[in-house]
């Protein structure tokens, strides 16, 4: 499913253990983060800009390295 603005998202932001594999520590308990979609780049559609819901900060997230996960997408017009 595509991003759009309006959509309550979902990404891991850290993870609270690891374990390691040969010479690589990998995570095992995702840590996630919400927000919402505020803006998406013209530019690089990759890119954007998502409001924290628990934080209220500004994120920017690139869909090419932040698995971003829809959680709901939007409120419908009408």
């Amino acid at each position: 499913m595509a991003i759009k603005i309006g959509n309550l998202v979902r990404w891991v932001s850290s993870h609270s253990s690891y374990e390691a594999n040969g010479d690589v520590l990998v995570g095992i308990e995702p840590i996630y983060k919400y927000g919402v979609i505020v803006k998406i780049s013209k530019t690089q559609p990759t890119h954007s800009v998502v409001a924290a819901v628990d934080d209220a900060r500004w994120h920017i997230l690139d869909m090419k390295f932040d698995a971003i996960e829809v959680i709901s997408d939007g409120v419908k017009n009408g």
